[in-house]
C-alpha cells in the first residue's frame, strides 16, 4: 500500500468548492493511477483510480469492484445503515439487473423520444420564455433547476409545487457537505447519528423517504402511468417490491432526475461565457447540436466519483488490493485524461470521438436516464441557438462544496437575445 500524498487534501470536499483540482489529477494520472489517498480527516482511506481505461474496466467488473459490499459513497456506512437506505445504485447483479428491468423499457431511447420530446419542448418553452423577459437571470434557479424539476414532475405525476418540495429536499440531502446547501446536516453528530438509515445520513433524506412513502399509499389506491406507479405494480425476481424498497427508489429517482441534467445545465452556460467562439459556431451550425451535448457531458462531470468496494484480492498496476479496501471512480479526472481526449481541458462541441464516462463507464451501471438527460440538454440548446446570441457572466460563480457532485449553485448570467 503506498503512502498517502501531501496533496490528497485537494480530493476532500472542501477543494472542490474553488474549482476541480485538474493538476493533481493529471499527476495522479501520470505518476500513480492507483493511488491510496488518505483523507485527513480520521476517516479510512481508499484508493483513487484516475485513468479513463482503468475506470471503465473497474465499472464492468462487478464481481471484483462491488457496489453492493459498502454501498457508492466512501462514508462508512455501518451494514444494517446500509441496508435500510440501499437503493438500484447500491446493488449487483442479479438483484441490480432486476431491478433495471423494471424501468429500462421506459428509457429507452425511442420510447424517450416519442413519449418525452412534445412534453420537454414545452416545458423549455415556457422556461425559457420567462427567464428571457429578464436581461440578466441567475441561471442556476431560473433554467437549469426548473427545466428539469418539471420533467420530474411529469415523470413521478406530481404537482409543480410538490416537486420543487421534493428537489429542495433531495439538493438538501446531495450537498450533504455543503453548509449552505445542507444546514441540518452540518449541525451535529447527533443529527447525523439519527438519520443514519437515511441517504446520506441527512434529515432531508428522512422528508423524502417519507414523502416516497406517503405517496406510494395514496398510489396504490389510484395507480396511474407514471413511473413510481410502474415500480409499484412491478416484480422483480417473482416478488412485488417492499413499501421500503419503493420509499427508497423514490428517492434515486428524485436525485436521478434532477441533479445530473441541471449541473449540465449551468457548466454548458458557463462553458459559453468562457468559449464565446464555441457558441458562435454552434449558432452558425446547428447540426453540431448533438456534438455539443456531448461536449458538455464531458466537461461537466456531473458526478465527479462513485464509490466501489474490493470483494477479493486483486492487483492493478503493481499495487495489491486486499478485499474490504474502497475505491473512488474519479470520473472527474478520466474524462479530462489526455490519453483519450486530445487538450481535454479545451471545451470543443466538434470532438471527435467523444466517448466520455458522464453516465458511468459503462457494464451494469451505466445510467438509465441517459436519453432523457440528453433530450433535455439538446432541446435547451436547440431553443438557445433560435433566442440568444451571446452568454456572458455578470457576476461570481459559487460551486458546490463537494466532491460527489459537480453543482453551482449560483451563475449570474446576461442572455443577450438575437435581434429580431
Amino acid at each position: 500500500m503506498t503512502v498517502g500524498h501531501e496533496n490528497d487534501h485537494l480530493l476532500t470536499s472542501l477543494a472542490f468548492e474553488s474549482s476541480v483540482p485538474h493538476e493533481y489529477f493529471r499527476e495522479l494520472r501520470d505518476n500513480d493511477p492507483v493511488h491510496w489517498t488518505e483523507p485527513g480527516d480520521g476517516s479510512r482511506g481508499y484508493w483513487s483510480f484516475t485513468r479513463y481505461d482503468d475506470v471503465v474496466a473497474l465499472s464492468r467488473d462487478t464481481a471484483t469492484f462491488s457496489s453492493e459490499k459498502g454501498g457508492t459513497t466512501l462514508e462508512d456506512i455501518p451494514e444494517a445503515d446500509l441496508q435500510g437506505r440501499r437503493t438500484m445504485i447500491d446493488t449487483d447483479p442479479p438483484l441490480h439487473t432486476g431491478y433495471r428491468k423494471i424501468l429500462a423499457p421506459t428509457f429507452n431511447p425511442g420510447i424517450v423520444r416519442r413519449n418525452w420530446d412534445e412534453k420537454v419542448d414545452r416545458i423549455v418553452t415556457e422556461t425559457l420564455t420567462e427567464a428571457l423577459q429578464h436581461e440578466t437571470i441567475e441561471y442556476v434557479s431560473k433554467i437549469s433547476s426548473e427545466i428539469p424539476v418539471r420533467v420530474l414532475a411529469a415523470l413521478l405525476d406530481v404537482p409543480d409545487s410538490e416537486a420543487h418540495y421534493i428537489m429542495e429536499l433531495g439538493d438538501e440531502m446531495i450537498a450533504s457537505s455543503d453548509p449552505d446547501s445542507a444546514p441540518r446536516t452540518a449541525l451535529t453528530p447527533e443529527v447525523l447519528a439519527e438519520n443514519s438509515k437515511y441517504q446520506f445520513s441527512s434529515p432531508a433524506g428522512r422528508e423524502l423517504w417519507e414523502y416516497g412513502d406517503k405517496l406510494r399509499i395514496g398510489r396504490e389506491k389510484d395507480l396511474g402511468h407514471d413511473v413510481f406507479s410502474l415500480l409499484i405494480t412491478s416484480e422483480v425476481d417473482g416478488r412485488k417490491l417492499t413499501p421500503h424498497e419503493l420509499a427508497n427508489f423514490f428517492s434515486l429517482l428524485v436525485i436521478a432526475g434532477n441533479e445530473t441534467t441541471r449541473m449540465a445545465f449551468s457548466h454548458a452556460a458557463k462553458a459559453f461565457c468562457d468559449f464565446p467562439d464555441q457558441w458562435d459556431k454552434l449558432r452558425e451550425r446547428p447540426e453540431l447540436v448533438d456534438s455539443a451535448v456531448e461536449e458538455i457531458l464531458r466537461w461537466a462531470t456531473p458526478i465527479h466519483h462513485f464509490r466501489r468496494t474490493v470483494t477479493q484480492d486483486t492487483e492493478v498496476h503493481g499495487r495489491k488490493l486486499e478485499a474490504g479496501d474502497k475505491i473512488a471512480m474519479w470520473y472527474a479526472s478520466a474524462n479530462y485524461d489526455e490519453r483519450i481526449f486530445n487538450d481535454p481541458h479545451t471545451f470543443d462541441i466538434e470532438r471527435k470521438p467523444n466517448f466520455h464516462l458522464a453516465f458511468g463507464g459503462g457494464g451494469a451501471h451505466r445510467c438509465l436516464g441517459n436519453s432523457l438527460a440528453r433530450l433535455e440538454v439538446k432541446v435547451l440548446l436547440q431553443h438557445q441557438i433560435e433566442q440568444v446570441e451571446r452568454f456572458e457572466l455578470v457576476g461570481d460563480v459559487q460551486r458546490l462544496r463537494s466532491n460527489l457532485t459537480h453543482g453551482v449553485k449560483h451563475l449570474p448570467v446576461r442572455l443577450t437575445q438575437i435581434a429580431a
